[in-house]
């Protein structure tokens, strides 16, 4: 085992191990004809400063995948004017999403180095996950929508940590919404931005003191 600041390396999952997020929302406003703009305010209301119980009821699991995209296509349809099918709705969103290889192989170097890894995800259903894939990389695996809380609540990351059975101050977290960092950090945990697998990669190894890649 690797000695060193760090026990635990825990990860988002959208935008960290998958492309942007916001590719996937391109993709989706353009082949429906809807703004970007306007998609990105009807979706993403609560991941910036909104309320937005909808959304907030979906990823804590209260509200099941049909019955979000039912109300989801509504609310689209007032807003925009645009007929969108109910059916397949969140997986339509979320198609142009591709695994991020380095990411992977990232999180393997860092378990193979003895040190335990986590996965903490705000989730839109759980049919998005590759759990053939996601299952063997980490230790625990925390989904909102499979535990009722969702980030940035603190208690979501003290969950995975419990889950983890490591301390806030020796770990660390990688995420790409600064609003969920912030969260992190007055838990105690170290923190990285998610911008590219590159700047991140160099950055946790610059952390841990390892390659991983």
């Amino acid at each position: 085992m690797t000695e060193g600041r760090f026990d635990a390396l825990v990860v988002d999952f959208g935008g960290v191990l998958t492309t942007p997020l916001q590719e996937a929302m391109v993709r989706f406003a353009a082949e429906t004809g809807i703004e970007l703009q306007d998609f990105v305010r009807i979706a993403l209301g609560a991941y910036s400063g909104g309320d937005d119980d909808l959304v907030v009821s979906f990823e804590t699991g209260r509200l099941s995948e049909e019955e979000f995209a039912r109300d989801f296509a509504a609310r689209i349809k007032e807003e925009t004017g645009r007929d969108v099918d109910p059916n397949g709705l969140v997986e339509r969103i979320f198609s142009g999403l591709r695994l991020e290889e380095d990411m992977l192989t990232a999180v393997g170097a860092v378990r193979g180095a003895g040190l335990k890894t986590g996965l903490l995800s705000n989730s839109w259903g759980t049919n998005l996950y590759p759990r053939a894939r996601i299952d063997s990389l980490f230790d625990a695996i925390v989904i909102s929508g499979e535990v009722g809380l969702r980030k940035p609540d603190p208690a979501i990351f003290e969950l995975a940590l419990d889950r983890l059975s490591v301390v806030a101050h020796r770990s660390v977290f990688v995420d790409d919404h600064p609003g969920h960092l912030s969260a992190a950090a007055d838990v105690g945990m170290t923190t990285v931005l998610h911008r590219s697998p590159a700047e991140t990669i160099a950055e946790l190894e610059e952390l841990l003191g390892f390659a991983l890649s």
